[in-house]
């Protein structure tokens, strides 16, 4: 009966916490995005923290172990987290989880009671690794997430610069395209031309070297620090800039088809692992089966 009520108060609990992350999630990307690029009507207001004023107090209940203040901030932007509150609503959902956990754990200590003393160290042991666990998945899912979007951003990159090129052929400065490409872009890759508009914004307000300088730092991957070093000699050289973008949108497309190449390559090489510990053994059953049988028959008649 005791360990029945501990399994529908977890259960309970973890509902829970997966509707207040999905909550999160929603706040930190929902309309900060969709107003940033594109949409005219009305100015942005950031929306409340989804803890509300108990927000900053529950991200202050644990230390931060394992990142310092920066590199947290810098995982979320990297994350697409722009939210001003998304460091303090990141904090206070892990601490949510972990000290929810712990509660948890030393209630089903208390209800258990002398009479099953038994069983009291398996649950403190379960429970503190479960929160543990809960400490540890918010970094790890933050980290997935950085990755996943440096792979979208980096796949729709060619796309974004052969539309820039057009633009800045076409007449438009290079703001104007900007903004342009940002928004006829968005619907096909968000998180790229959102930070299209952010570099246009950015450039706005001191150059485009700066833009492009912050856009490789938020977005790490080794086109962005490529770009990053092209407009930065661009600036400095006053040379060609559609010419710059054109080449650079060249050696995008190669440098990814290149790395097709490569992993269709090593396919190959990796289908040897299935095929040998899954295929070769039923096939030397197949092969084998009927000429071990025989043996067996021929050995078992020849003492005969």
């Amino acid at each position: 009966m005791i360990i029945n009520i501990v399994t529908i108060a977890a259960f309970f609990l973890f509902a829970g916490l997966v509707f207040a992350m999905r909550a999160l999630i929603m706040s930190w990307q929902g309309t900060f995005a969709s107003q940033l690029v594109g949409q005219e009507s009305g100015t942005y207001v950031p929306s409340e923290p989804v803890f509300g004023a108990l927000t900053d107090p529950l991200a202050e209940q644990l230390p931060v172990l394992g990142a310092t203040e920066d590199s947290l901030v810098r995982d979320l932007r990297r994350a697409g987290y722009y939210k001003p509150s998304a460091r303090n609503e990141f904090l206070a959902l892990r601490n949510i989880m972990a000290i929810g956990i712990v509660i948890l754990t030393a209630s089903a200590a208390v209800l258990v009671g002398p009479e099953r003393r038994d069983l009291l160290p398996r649950i403190i042991i379960w429970g503190f690794a479960a929160a543990a666990l809960a400490y540890v998945l918010p970094w790890l899912f933050l980290k997935q997430k950085v990755r996943s979007r440096a792979e979208v951003i980096q796949r729709g990159l060619p796309d974004a610069f052969d539309m820039l090129t057009m633009c800045l052929s076409g007449g438009l400065g290079v703001n104007d395209s900007l903004a342009h490409v940002s928004r006829e872009i968005y619907p096909a890759h968000p998180a790229l031309g959102l930070e299209l508009e952010i570099v246009r914004r950015q450039a706005e307000m001191s150059s485009l070297s700066d833009g492009f300088r912050h856009f490789a730092e938020r977005v790490d991957i080794p086109e962005t620090a490529a770009l990053n070093a092209l407009m930065q000699q661009n600036e400095r050289l006053g040379t060609n800039v559609v010419q710059a973008v054109r080449d650079f949108s060249d050696e995008i497309r190669t440098r990814q088809r290149q790395t097709a190449d490569e992993r269709a390559s090593k396919a190959g090489i990796k289908l040897l692992f299935p095929l040998v510990f899954c295929l070769a053994p039923a096939a030397m059953i197949v092969l084998w089966g009927p000429a071990l049988l025989e043996l067996r028959n021929f050995f078992a008649t020849f003492g005969d």
